[in-house]
Order: C-alpha cells, then sequence, then structure tokens
C-alpha cells in the first residue's frame, strides 16, 4: 500500500514579530514580509512606515511602526484608511486639519483625502492600519516626490530645529486637534456625537454578539468594531459573507476555524475568509479585540 501525503493545513493567525519572511506553506491571505512599505531605503520612500502587510480579497492590514518624529509625506489614495493606535501618538494633517490620535482611538481617513500621518516625539507610533484593496496599502506623494519622510521639528531634516513634547505640539496646534470639525478621530470613551460636527463614519454603539460586546465603526468600505469579552468563553460557530481580520489588541483568543483550534496572542491577527465556518473564544484573561470587516454587506460579528 503506498503512504497517504497529508496536504499542509492553512495559515490563518499571523504574528506580525515573524513576518520578517513569506511563511512557508499556503496563507488564508498574501503576505508581504515586513518592510519599509514606501521605497526601498528611507531617503528613496516617503515615508518612515515599516511593516508586514496582509491582503485578502477585499481587506488589507499592517501593523505599521513608525520611528517618533517622522511618519508619512502629504499623499492620497483612493481607498479609505482606519488606523487603530497601539502605541504613542499619530498626528496629521487630513485635508488641512490638524488632528492627534491616541492610543485606543481610531483615525479615519477617508479615500482621495489628502493626509499626513506622523508619530508624535514622545515615543515610537504602533498603529493597526486597515484599508480596502481599491489601492494598495500605501499611496503616492502629493508633490510626486520620492526624497524621504516627514520630520518633526527637532527630528531627522529638521534636527536644527527644536524640539517639543507630545503636549507641547498639541498645545502649540491652532487646528482642531480633535477633529470636531469633521471627525477624523473616533474615541471609544466618547463616541456621542456634537453638534457641528461633520462625520466620515457611522458610529453604532453598544453592539453584541454573543460573549462579544463593544462599538462599531462604520466608513465607506470598512466596518471597524473594537469589541470586548470576559476569560474562558467561547463564542458559537457562525458564518458571514464578509472578509475578516480579528486584531488582538489585548489578552489572548482562540479561534476555531477550518476545523483546527487556534491561539491568537497580543498583537496578532486572524484571517477569516468569506463564508469560512468559524468560531473565536477567549482564554485565561480577559480580551480586547479590534475587528475589521468589509463592507458589502452588514456586520456580522
Amino acid at each position: 500500500m503506498g503512504s497517504v501525503t497529508q496536504q499542509p493545513r492553512t495559515q490563518y493567525v499571523y504574528d506580525f514579530s515573524r513576518l520578517d519572511a513569506v511563511p512557508e506553506g499556503p496563507t488564508s491571505a498574501r503576505v508581504a514580509a515586513k518592510r519599509l512599505l514606501s521605497g526601498p531605503t528611507l531617503a528613496t520612500g516617503k515615508s518612515s512606515t515599516v511593516g508586514a502587510v496582509l491582503t485578502g480579497t477585499h481587506l488589507i492590514v499592517t501593523l505599521g511602526r513608525q520611528a517618533r518624529g517622522s511618519g508619512a509625506k502629504a499623499h492620497t489614495h483612493p481607498n479609505e484608511q482606519i488606523n487603530y493606535i497601539v502605541q504613542g501618538v499619530m498626528t496629521g494633517e487630513i485635508e488641512g486639519e490638524q488632528v492627534f490620535a491616541p492610543v485606543d482611538t481610531l483615525l479615519h481617513t477617508p479615500s482621495q483625502a489628502v493626509h499626513t500621518g506622523m508619530a508624535c516625539p514622545d515615543e515610537d507610533l504602533v498603529f493597526f492600519a486597515m484599508k480596502d484593496t481599491r489601492h494598495g496599502i500605501v499611496g503616492p506623494p502629493v508633490d510626486g516626490k520620492y526624497n524621504g519622510p516627514n520630520f518633526l521639528p527637532g527630528f531627522g531634516t529638521r534636527s536644527d530645529e527644536p524640539l517639543q513634547t507630545t503636549a507641547q505640539l498639541m498645545a502649540a496646534c491652532r487646528g482642531d486637534t480633535a477633529g470636531v470639525k469633521t471627525r477624523y478621530i473616533y474615541d471609544f470613551a466618547d463616541l456621542a456625537e456634537k453638534p457641528g460636527r461633520t462625520p466620515n463614519a457611522r458610529v453604532t454603539p453598544g453592539i453584541a454578539s454573543g460573549i462579544w460586546s463593544g462599538d462599531l465603526v462604520t466608513g465607506e468600505t470598512l466596518h471597524v468594531a473594537r469589541m470586548r469579552a470576559d476569560r474562558n468563553q467561547r463564542g458559537a460557530a457562525h458564518r458571514h459573507p464578509n472578509e475578516q481580520f480579528v486584531f488582538v489588541a489585548a489578552g489572548g483568543i482562540v479561534a476555531e476555524i477550518d476545523g483546527v483550534e487556534h491561539r491568537v496572542g497580543r498583537h496578532c491577527a486572524l484571517h477569516v475568509p468569506p463564508d469560512m465556518l468559524h468560531r473565536i473564544g477567549t482564554v485565561d484573561e480577559d480580551a480586547l479585540i479590534v475587528v475589521l470587516q468589509d463592507t458589502r454587506h452588514a456586520f456580522a460579528g
């Protein structure tokens, strides 16, 4: 009798700290290894962002890192982008309005909007960037020049200027730092709308799905929910036509997908292709997750 060759199992869980190279074997999403995203070198790019990129059918994600005081020049792209801030404070101008996004907030950039995105001076920035596949993970600079990233005073090409702390930078800003004129920042501690604010995304507070509960922000093509669950809980098996990425912001989760149980640790991502039967639960600690789905269908949890 001949031996039976087992086919390698598809990878659905991605540890960004281990993506210096493309994983061996089949993967549920296309993986581009960690690199400087906008060019081969800092001098020939337009941003300082480094990260590995996961591309699905409808969604693109990366866990990006920018060295403090550096970031992206003014640029645009035809897909919208929502960043969940993991570490540090992201600042930037969106259509001329300067904003600041601290940890555990969303920064929403509509499609085609001219914008920058930079790490504030106090510490390096880490953010989970979410986009749709109308375009890639980066967009071209407005001035057409790939001649290095953007810098804040005291850093890089502006190292001869006085360095400011993040607090000083915010205090000196004459713009609408919280994005109140046009809503670009979504703070989960304060999701209520304010009079006179022009929303770019729809907020649905107080959503629940099985063991998970939280709040939902819906843009042009992206659903992004921030959800919590207590430790040692198991969700029900389900499927939905939306593609989904789950980023673990705190704690850890266990996911059953394709008949196999997977542990997904902090700052790792789970990819669930459309119509894939799956269930997501928690392990021995409370969990905080960011759930991304495409908007071809209602958010399914």
